[in-house]
């Protein structure tokens, strides 16, 4: 789907049939508050670029053939559909899920439970599920604390425990949020957009989430919320067409479909669409999940290349340490949290005092 502009419709029209071929099919019309008309149009079924003879991966872990006559460049990520290499990329999969499976031989740390500060810190963590080693570091890291107090201590604590690396915006650093079906992924891309907007710049938003029920509403939503241009992208050619009709000046965001990382088809089609973008990509996981299948994706997606996370759903749960063990175990930094449905809220910077004063406000008797 493409969104072609121009000072009359029968001129918006005519973009759209330079621009998609003959098949060009018109969506949806509308108005601008500058007097100029907006169009939506596709030329399904045919690829928004097409291309002679070559199988497109997609998500689910099948693959499309698709044929057309007409003659094009190659898109990105074309050469992930050659026999060889897609064996290869099996091969790799069938690796890395033995290597999660395989348990280590790891003992748990002990802990004195009667030492203070592990008392301490034990009370206030082992409610929210937080794993072993990452237990074991933030006691340490208490342990530096210069002040005797809780809030002083779990802050230190988090800040020994993890790196921290907000994101930044820049066409030249476009950025491609991935992670499991519910994490809010398409909900921080928009949430991200606003703080773009909210710093003076523009934002270029787009989703390959086209198979959810609902997912191309929502994002039509948050773009008309925020008065951005938007996509739905279905191939990796779509991106391509979208930046070179709408070359970006500001953010560039992608939203992806929840996909199985141990899937090698659902990996080469996400590998697609990051080569199409050049993109950064993040990991977007909620806050309270099951501990050790988060433990597990991150680790998958730190093999895909993801060295950053954003943590969600804040606001949506008392038990919040499934999302930053998985994060830790993978040596990922966290960039962000949401607390918020909201997308006037934004996106807030990872911080250790943030942390400090979520745990302390999840205490039995606490007032947050």
């Amino acid at each position: 789907m493409m969104k072609f502009i121009a000072s009359s419709l029968d001129a918006a029209k005519a973009k759209a049939k330079r621009a998609l071929g003959d098949k060009a099919v018109i969506v949806s019309v509308r108005n601008l508050p500058s007097g100029d008309v907006e169009i939506q149009a596709s030329d399904k079924p045919q690829p928004a670029a097409p291309i002679s003879k070559r199988i497109e991966p997609t998500f689910g872990g099948e693959a499309r053939a698709m044929v057309d006559e007409r003659q094009t460049r190659p898109a990105a990520g074309a050469r992930l559909s050659a026999p060889l290499e897609q064996r290869y990329a099996e091969d790799a999969l069938a690796k890395l899920r033995g290597d999660l499976t395989r348990k280590s031989p790891s003992s748990a740390p002990a802990f004195n439970l009667s030492d203070k500060t592990v008392q301490g810190m034990t009370d206030i963590l082992k409610p929210h599920s937080i794993g072993e080693r990452l237990l074991a570091d933030l006691i340490e890291g208490a342990r530096q604390a210069r002040i005797d107090e809780d809030l002083y201590r779990l802050e230190t604590a988090f800040m020994a425990a993890f790196d921290y690396s907000p994101l930044g915006f820049a066409p030249s650093a476009p950025l491609m949020l991935v992670g499991p079906t519910g994490a809010g992924k398409t909900s921080c891309a928009a949430k991200l957009a606003a703080s773009a907007m909210d710093s003076g710049m523009e934002a270029f938003l787009m989703t390959a989430d086209a198979g959810r029920a609902g997912a191309v509403e929502q994002i039509r939503t948050y773009g008309d919320s925020l008065g951005i241009d938007y996509f739905v992208v279905e191939t990796p050619q779509d991106v391509e067409r979208a930046l070179e009709l709408y070359p970006p000046t500001g953010a560039v965001l992608l939203d992806t479909p929840g996909v199985s990382p141990f899937d090698a088809g659902d990996i080469a089609a996400l590998r697609c669409f990051q080569e199409a973008l050049k993109a950064e990509a993040i990991l977007v996981l909620p806050a309270s999940g099951d501990v050790e299948e988060f433990k597990e994706w991150s680790l998958a997606f730190r093999e895909f290349g993801v060295r950053r996370a954003i943590i969600t759903k804040f606001d949506a749960t008392k038990r919040v340490g499934a999302a930053l063990t998985a994060v830790h175990e993978a040596g990922m930094a966290l960039a962000h949290f949401s607390e918020s449905a909201f997308i006037s809220d934004g996106m807030m910077p990872a911080s250790a005092e943030f942390l400090a004063r979520r745990f302390l406000a999840s205490r039995p008797g606490r007032v947050s």
